[in-house]
């Protein structure tokens, strides 16, 4: 945008009041000029299409609209280059299928015939995964800007790669490098493939209720005036309206609705070539120059069209500092001198969606310059502030979330849901006049922790203890029962899982306890008293003149003679 209108620029801060006036009186019926709100979107618009931006820099933008109250970022990813590429590229169109790894090629050589950009070729899938995982964090939408038929350099030289002829559009034998040919149904065929793509990825991410189709400056290249007013000429310009209401419908399919830039629509305030979808959003830029007829914002809501307030006054071309077109110096002013709701071309207050700061790249080899990003950011925060509330504080809430235990298993389960609850009840995105309710948040969080009652202990190894000890401990020592009596005395009902280990250990001392028991030893039965007489020794010598004793000699005596005789007669 702009870069080719650079020549006329000074023309039309001559003559835009007066195009402006003619306008307003000859050609519509001006609605009432009446003091409207502004509407509740306050979005910085960053140029990722034409100059690289890493996934941190663009996290470094998304932190600074949330600390500034900004409601989203549009990231421009394909303005001239094509700077996102998703992980699978496969494109089928017309019948024939172009394998991904074929478009990502082709999308990089457009690239580099654009701009080889050393910081970076086009960010990832998961890159572009994890910045929209950080804004949603953050309260920060992501408006996507995949800018067609216009501002196409990558994508044309992509379709010259992959084979489809005439993709460009020319007039006479001048081939334009930024805009497809409209009536080429092969490469317009080969768009929509590509943009449903796109707007099937970031509807599913649910990153913000708008897509941005761009859809401005058609063919300047080609033309010694604006495109519009020459298709208007030549009659393509109902394929023109065919073809973003085609890309309208894409849009709202995948359930977010469809935005782009004001200058081509309703050119000139024609519309006789045909209607645009009545969902469709003008971002309004410019109200033009002479020569360069853009319908006003007045007459597009006549057409029930809404309208983001997009001044270029607010305006930055990176690079730009005191002087060029859109320079650093005379944005900043420009923010002081706007109102929030002042459209470029309004007769009047009108309604809006809210308004939109871009930050441009028409010059992709100029630093980032975040710093002045930032500035921009900041002064039009503080300039509009009634209508950018800043952020509430989440500190109290971070501080609670912090203290919930990792481990919730071991508390009650009423007690657990509580937490868990409140946890879940955390919405992120409040502005500062709903601290209140953020600080309940928190609240609610840190009541609910302290709430949190311990579940009871596991008894079952005791129990298990317990029934190995022994019903009758008579047969063992004392000194053991005693042991396994104390270690069952010692139990200890109602503890909580807290004292899980204390419970362990009445298990354990009870099994050592009975491990260690030692049986009483065997006695044996005591032998009784003889009932016969003990006689002493003296008692046992036979007394002289003792009768008794001397018979017992004498038969002793006749015993051994007989025994003599007797073996003397074997002999003979």
């Amino acid at each position: 945008m702009r870069n080719v209108y650079k020549m006329k620029h000074g023309m039309k801060r001559v003559l835009a009041g007066v195009v402006a006036a003619v306008f307003a009186v000859t050609c519509l019926v001006a609605l009432p000029a009446r003091a409207y709100a502004a509407g509740g979107h306050s979005i910085f618009s960053i140029d990722a299409g034409r100059k690289y931006f890493s996934a941190d820099q663009l996290k470094q933008i998304i932190d600074r609209a949330a600390k500034n109250g900004y409601t989203d970022v549009q990231l421009i990813l394909a303005n001239d280059g094509m700077r996102f590429f998703l992980d699978d590229m496969s494109i089928e169109a017309d019948g024939k299928v172009y394998e991904s790894d074929a478009v990502k090629a082709a999308l990089t050589a457009g690239n580099d015939s654009y701009y080889k950009d050393p910081n970076g070729n086009a960010l990832t899938e998961a890159e572009m995964n994890d910045i929209i995982s950080y804004a949603k964090a953050k309260g920060v939408g992501i408006v996507p800007v995949i800018n067609s038929p216009g501002h196409m350099d990558a994508l044309l030289v992509a379709m010259k790669e992959l084979g489809i002829e005439n993709a460009a559009y020319s007039n006479s034998d001048r081939v334009s490098v930024r805009t497809v040919d409209i009536t080429n149904q092969k490469a317009v065929n080969f768009l929509y493939a590509m943009l449903q793509k796109y707007v099937t990825y970031f509807g599913n991410a649910g990153a913000s209720e708008y897509f941005n189709f761009g859809a401005d400056e058609f063919a300047n290249d080609v033309f010694s005036d604006p495109g519009w007013g020459e298709i208007q000429r030549n009659g393509e310009y109902k394929n023109f309206i065919e073809y973003a209401n085609h890309v309208c419908g894409i849009i709202k399919d995948a359930g977010m609705k469809p935005l782009c830039f004001n200058d081509g629509i309703y050119y000139n305030q024609k519309t006789n070539f045909g209607a645009f979808d009545q969902d469709l959003t003008v971002s309004y830029w410019t109200s033009g120059w002479w020569g360069f007829y853009v319908a006003k914002p007045e007459f597009l809501q006549q057409q029930g069209l809404e309208i983001l307030n997009t001044n270029d006054a607010w305006y930055w071309v990176l690079g730009h500092i005191s002087d060029g077109g859109y320079h650093f110096n005379n944005a900043m002013s420009n923010i002081e001198k706007k109102g929030f709701n002042e459209v470029t071309g309004a007769s009047g207050t009108i309604p809006t969606i809210g308004s939109m700061q871009c930050v441009w790249c028409d010059e992709p080899s100029k630093p980032h310059d975040m710093e002045r990003i930032f500035q921009l950011m900041d002064a039009f925060s503080a300039k509009h502030a009634e209508h950018m509330p800043k952020p509430a504080d989440y500190a109290k809430v971070d501080e609670a979330l912090a203290t919930v235990p990792e481990d919730l298993s071991i508390y009650t389960p009423e007690s657990r849901k509580a937490v868990e609850d409140a946890v879940a009840a955390v919405k992120r995105g409040y502005k500062a006049d709903k601290q209140a309710e953020v600080d309940k948040m928190a609240a609610d969080i840190n009541a609910a922790i302290d709430a949190l009652a311990f579940r009871p202990a596991d008894y079952s190894a005791v129990d298990a203890a317990l029934a190995r000890v022994p019903k009758d401990l008579t047969g063992y020592t004392d000194a053991t029962r005693v042991t396994v009596q104390n270690a069952v005395a010692s139990v200890k009902r109602g503890y909580t899982v807290d004292k899980q280990a204390d419970v362990d250990a009445m298990a354990a001392a009870i099994n050592a306890a009975v491990d260690g028991l030692v049986k009483k030893p065997v006695v044996k039965p005591e032998q009784k008293p003889s009932s016969k007489p003990v006689l002493k020794p003296s008692e046992k010598l036979p007394q002289t003149g003792d009768p008794v004793q001397i018979l017992a000699v004498a038969s002793a005596g006749l015993s051994v003679l007989g025994m003599g005789l007797l073996a003397s007669r074997r002999k003979a």
